[in-house]
């Protein structure tokens, strides 16, 4: 047999198993099915008591909870703590408040407090606001088209609001939890503080030191999370990347601008990010908690995606480098990414800086630790004669593990009240308070029971951020059926 004859052999056999895995990748997305479709629940409020709803949740948007730190002026705090006790009478009159340096604990003493405890959690902090480029004021809480308008209405006193009004209507209805449930409201979770870790010494001062679950903001209920679904998806986090805040400083000559140098602290910066940028250098590994949230989703998507999707054991290192190239939340689940933020360089327009530096704002992922992401870029830095110091920084949390009882029970009360969606787990790009009750639970879930398109998911820190009235209604119920149905040991 001839070279050029073994050649074509052996491209013939290659070809045949290509195609061999095609068909079965094929048949596989072909017998993928969705569970059916449910139809989504009527809105159980009628459009008086939505606008009464709405009306009520106002009050406490009205008020300007900016983030703060315990030993700062807490007036404002002061003040929402006054809206909350007289927006919810039964819940201040029947469950024990607590505040310590501004952050709220709430304990509903439920039949049986020997039963482990379970924890639900919101942040009374808003981020700051430039009104500049809002339709109506931010701290205005007007009412418009049905969506409640305002800083807070979506991250996070819509959690506060809907957790109480559920606990309101429950006492209402003469009802006594299975076990305790604890309430607690930091004011910096939007500044990473300590807020949460108050609260944490709280509970282990008073003998709480497990708990069944800590259940917080996180994930949503998301119209078209994904282009090709055919249906919403409720996404509930399990675990949150890293953080890193590196100051990266170039030091060198500075002089007068009307007679620069080709190279000066500025530039030696400048090539710095255009070299990251460009290089893209850190990992990008499809990790076990992302592989389960689209296997989970792969049989709601269309043909092409669902082969994609149903087939990870085949295409994964294709969509390794697609996902990125979707879009840039697809790519920061796949590993570490860096932002740079903050610049610093001369004060005065006609002086080079003798100092020039940045942050870089990293998410460290499952791929590569902070250490190790943050050496990444020394090793980069280094062609520049970079200085690097981490501002702060925290590893990525534990991951819940979701064949768990409290992850299936979750799971189920989404399923009930959201018979129309998908749901999956999430890795979270974002931090949130939860992070810190690693050390009292497995459990850390994070979801947040509100509808919400990708358009109004935008909003969040940004202008014009609102909530509709019917997401929030749906919430109050969520949280209703969340607590009714609870059952210890489930």
């Amino acid at each position: 047999m001839t070279m050029l004859a073994m050649i074509g052999k052996i491209v013939l056999w290659i070809l045949i198993v290509l195609a061999v895995l095609l068909v079965i990748a094929i048949i596989r997305a072909l017998l993928l099915r969705a569970p059916a479709k449910g139809q989504r629940m009527a809105v159980s409020r009628n459009e008086k008591e939505l606008q009464e709803m709405g009306e009520r949740f106002a009050r406490m948007i009205r008020v300007e909870t900016i983030s703060k730190n315990g030993d700062e002026d807490l007036s404002a705090f002061d003040q929402l703590h006054d809206v909350i006790d007289d927006l919810f009478p039964l819940c201040t009159k029947t469950m024990e408040k607590n505040v310590v340096h501004g952050v709220l604990i709430y304990r509903w003493k439920g039949k049986d407090s020997s039963a482990l405890p379970i924890l639900m959690m919101g942040h009374q902090d808003v981020v700051p606001v430039d009104p500049s480029g809002w339709k109506y004021p931010p701290f205005g809480g007007e009412i418009h088209d049905g969506a409640l308008y305002g800083r807070g209405t979506m991250d996070d006193k819509c959690n506060i609001f809907c957790q109480m009004s559920a606990i309101e209507g429950l006492l209402a209805k003469g009802f006594v939890p299975p076990c305790d449930v604890y309430l607690s409201y930091s004011i910096n979770e939007e500044t990473s503080g300590n807020g949460a870790k108050e609260a944490i010494d709280w509970l282990k001062a008073h003998g709480v030191n497990r708990l069944a679950l800590a259940l917080d903001e996180g994930g949503a209920v998301v119209d078209k999370a994904m282009a090709g679904m055919d249906r919403p998806y409720a996404v509930i986090g399990i675990t949150e990347k890293g953080y890193v805040n590196l100051k990266v400083t170039a030091s060198g000559e500075g002089g007068h601008a009307s007679a620069p140098k080709a190279e000066t602290p500025v530039t030696r910066l400048c090539e710095f990010v255009s070299d990251v940028n460009r290089k893209k250098p850190f990992e990008r590994l499809m990790t076990p908690h992302v592989q389960s949230m689209f296997e989970g989703m792969a049989p709601s998507f269309d043909f092409g995606m669902k082969l994609l999707m149903g087939n990870l054991w085949l295409f994964r290192p294709l969509l390794v480098k697609l996902m990125p190239k979707v879009n840039n939340q697809a790519g920061a689940l796949l590993g570490t990414t860096c932002a740079f933020t903050m610049m610093k360089g001369s004060d005065a327009a006609n002086v080079i800086p003798s100092h020039a530096s940045m942050v870089a704002n990293l998410r460290t992922g499952f791929t590569q630790n902070v250490e190790e992401s943050v050496n990444v870029l020394k090793k980069i830095g280094a062609k520049y004669d970079l200085e690097f110091e981490v501002l702060y920084s925290r590893e990525a949390s534990p991951v819940t593990p979701t064949d768990s009882a409290a992850y299936k029970y979750l799971e189920g009360c989404i399923r009930h009240q959201f018979p129309d969606c998908g749901v999956a787990p999430y890795v979270m790009t974002g931090g949130t308070d939860n992070r810190w009750y690693a050390e009292l639970t497995e459990n850390c879930l994070r979801f947040y029971p509100v509808r919400l398109t990708s358009e109004e998911l935008s909003c969040m820190h940004g202008n014009n951020e609102r909530i509709s009235l019917d997401a929030c209604s749906d919430a109050i119920d969520f949280y209703a059926y969340f607590l009714e149905h609870y059952r210890p040991g489930k």
